[in-house]
């Protein structure tokens, strides 16, 4: 049986404890306590409680003394107060000690479900951040590389692989998913930390600059180059040098890379003399590197020189099991940097629920730019849902619907042809994702039960292994 809100309520009229009982647990939704003695009612209040509500006049302890007893068993225990007898001054006191709500009898039935509903969602949003808080401290992490789905674990399996060794690592994944940060997280888990991390972005400059940049130039080698410059592999000595979006470079370029990966040795631009370097290659692209290679823009002997590691990082849509983590994580690393300038937020359980529904196109950096726009845009502590301007955008179709709807002559048979391949491909990507994990959790993930999936699996003769990196 699914968890039940349990709720105390304290009141010296028997008929008014009853008559909050029936209608809280008309559904059957929460667990309820009653008092009619609020000396009892204080014996009850211990940890576990989901909400208080309390008359506030009452022989012998009053209402706020009910308060003062429910913050200190926890100061994030929700307590609402009902009085017949409204004076400024104890609706004062009592939101002074912490009470959620102060309702007037005779209040609507309406009237109290809406603030027993607003409480209960509060304390459950408080235990949830709570939780993450804790998770998010014993979570699995590897520098600024956050997770503990199964898709991260086996990242982080291959960067301690990674940093056994000197060897050069190809990193691999979709623009946003944080190539660079397992590139970090390889040299300065190894025993190249000491040394320089240098990152150059392939992508960010022409060819020539490129080149100068990576190799460096001797003074005079072209217009401009008033003085000898060091390149970013000198730069990197003894440490690491990290080539971002590799699959960008030129091949007349690819060439110069190889021979400085083969012997770690090379000439600046203009220059005549051998220089040597001690450094680590670490690359990453976000392209397909084997069909660049089949359309001639990428050389497979740099490419096999590069992919000696290879590590891919999964898109968030294949890890979204993370998302609150990261979600918590983004959230406080905003208010650090903050320091108070701006106050706390915290998601609504509507805002967490969009965020799981969302693809994520831009993987974890939109997430980040997410958090980040919808923190500062907000007034108050909380972000909701209509907080984040989430628009997918428009995603092609399977080129098997396109087929199927390119005639309809016989497009029945084809389109359940079409269905059954679509099956086949979201199964093996799934167990591609979580073959760790026992077949039940990979059917709750898919949506769908273990009878299901395990039929398929037969059907398709797909095999379970252990995820792919």
């Amino acid at each position: 049986m699914s968890y039940r809100p349990k709720i105390l309520i304290v009141d010296d009229e028997p008929n008014m404890c009853r008559s909050l009982k029936i209608m809280l647990n008309e559904e059957q939704r929460y667990e309820i306590l009653t008092a009619t003695d609020s000396r009892r009612g204080l014996e009850l209040i211990e940890p576990g409680l989901d909400l208080v509500i309390t008359d506030l006049s009452m022989p012998g302890p009053d209402g706020l003394d009910v308060l003062r007893r429910a913050k200190e068993v926890s100061e994030e225990l929700p307590v609402v107060i009902m009085t017949a007898y409204s004076t400024v001054e104890s609706a004062v006191e009592a939101m002074k000690l912490g009470a959620l709500e102060y309702l007037i009898k005779p209040f609507s039935n309406d009237e109290m479900l809406l603030t027993v509903e607003k409480a209960i969602k509060l304390n459950e949003l408080r235990r949830e951040n709570r939780d993450l808080k804790a998770r998010l401290r014993s979570a699995t992490r590897m520098g600024e590389l956050i997770g503990q789905s199964e898709a991260m674990r086996a990242v982080f399996f291959m960067i301690e692989r990674a940093t056994e060794t000197d060897a050069t690592v190809l990193i691999t994944g979709e623009s946003g998913t944080g190539k660079e940060l397992v590139a970090r997280a390889i040299h300065f888990s190894g025993p190249r930390k000491e040394g320089p991390f240098v990152p150059v972005n392939c992508a960010a400059l022409t060819e020539t600059l490129l080149e100068s940049e990576l190799f460096g130039h001797e003074k005079g080698a072209f217009t401009g180059a008033i003085r000898t410059k060091a390149g970013r592999l000198e730069q990197a000595h003894h440490g690491t040098v990290f080539l971002d979006e590799i699959g960008e470079m030129s091949p007349a370029l690819q060439t110069k890379l190889l021979r400085a990966l083969e012997d770690r040795t090379f000439l600046r631009v203009g220059g005549t003399e051998t220089i040597e370097v001690d450094v680590r290659f670490v690359a990453a692209t976000n392209r397909d590197l084997e069909q660049a290679i089949a359309d001639g823009r990428f050389r497979d002997d740099l490419f096999y020189r590069l992919n000696v590691v290879a590590i891919r990082v999964p898109p968030l849509r294949e890890r979204i099991s993370d998302l609150p983590l990261l979600v918590e994580h983004f959230l406080q690393e905003a208010e650090e940097e903050g320091a108070g300038r701006r106050p706390a937020r915290r998601l609504s359980q509507e805002a967490r629920e969009a965020l799981m529904r969302h693809s994520f196109p831009g993987n974890v950096r939109e997430l980040q730019n997410l958090i980040e726009r919808a923190r500062i845009l907000t007034d108050g502590e909380g972000i909701e849902a209509a907080d984040l301007p989430l628009t997918n955008r428009a995603q092609p179709r399977p080129p098997q619907l396109e087929q199927f709807l390119s005639s309809l002559e016989g497009g029945w048979s084809q389109l359940q042809a079409g269905v059954k391949e679509l099956e086949r491909q979201l199964v093996e990507r799934a167990l591609e994702a979580y073959g760790g994990r026992p077949n039940a959790e990979i059917a709750e993930i898919l949506g769908t039960s273990r009878r299901v999936l395990e039929l398929r699996i037969q059907e398709f003769a797909i095999s379970k292994n252990r995820p792919r990196i």
